[in-house]
């Protein structure tokens, strides 16, 4: 136990590791009570694609819109897919065939955060995008399929002017963390939101308080994200 826990704090840091526990005891609540913890990163859009034009061969990238039949492919419920739809999201597919092997989303504008109640907005809507979510079928994570998805993203986001990606990663999990560092990105902020029932604490670096206190469900912070020079 303990030298689980001295490896949590080399990976996530002290406070990250306290969150973390207080996290899984949390879980116990029934959702009571919620801690969620994330690291809002920044990653360069690439003039180039990653993957030699061999290693992408056998891929291909396009765009599902509402109602299309490869959604049903992804882990995600039905008002999950519309409630991203009706909020303007799009979803980008990478395919084998006629498998569908990886996808993320992408935000243009404010980003409607669906695990806490926050809406994150880019400093720069008219240079960066917000990604979420990136899924990769768990028999494609060894091998090509993150880098020829992120070369896809790319090329979407140069097509709109994007020079910039925004995100939120969870504090909780080094690995992908560690992934998006790898393809560039770095740290701009952090932001810690603790749930008791309707009421929420929000603590983040890019807040001018600080803090922020919503009483009721509709209430909400407005985290601005500041878009760093590609």
């Amino acid at each position: 136990m303990i030298g689980k826990i001295l490896i949590n704090i080399r990976t996530l840091g002290l406070g990250a590791t306290l969150l973390y526990a207080l996290d899984r005891l949390a879980r116990h609540s029934g959702g009571a009570v919620t801690i969620r913890s994330y690291r809002l990163m920044a990653q360069p859009v690439r003039d180039r694609p990653r993957l030699p034009e061999r290693r992408r061969k056998g891929f291909e990238a396009r765009p599902l819109g509402p109602g299309d039949a490869a959604l049903a492919q992804l882990p995600l419920d039905t008002a999950t897919l519309e409630r991203r739809f009706a909020q303007g999201a799009r979803c980008l597919g990478l395919f084998r065939g006629e498998r569908l092997v990886a996808a993320l989303w992408l935000q243009f504008g404010d980003y409607e955060e669906d695990e806490v109640r926050c809406r994150f907005r880019p400093a720069h809507a008219a240079a960066a995008a917000w990604d979420f979510d990136v899924y990769v079928q768990p028999d494609q994570r060894v091998g090509f399929a993150f880098a020829a998805l992120w070369d896809a993203a790319d090329a979407t986001l140069r097509e709109s002017g994007r020079r910039v990606s925004l995100s939120r990663i969870s504090a909780f999990n080094p690995a992908s963390l560690g992934s998006h560092r790898r393809l560039g990105a770095r740290e701009v902020g952090r932001a810690t939101f603790i749930g008791l029932g309707p009421v929420q604490l929000c603590h983040s670096t890019l807040l001018r308080a600080r803090f922020h206190l919503a009483l009721r469900r509709r209430s909400r912070p407005v985290i601005t994200i500041p878009v760093p020079p590609a």
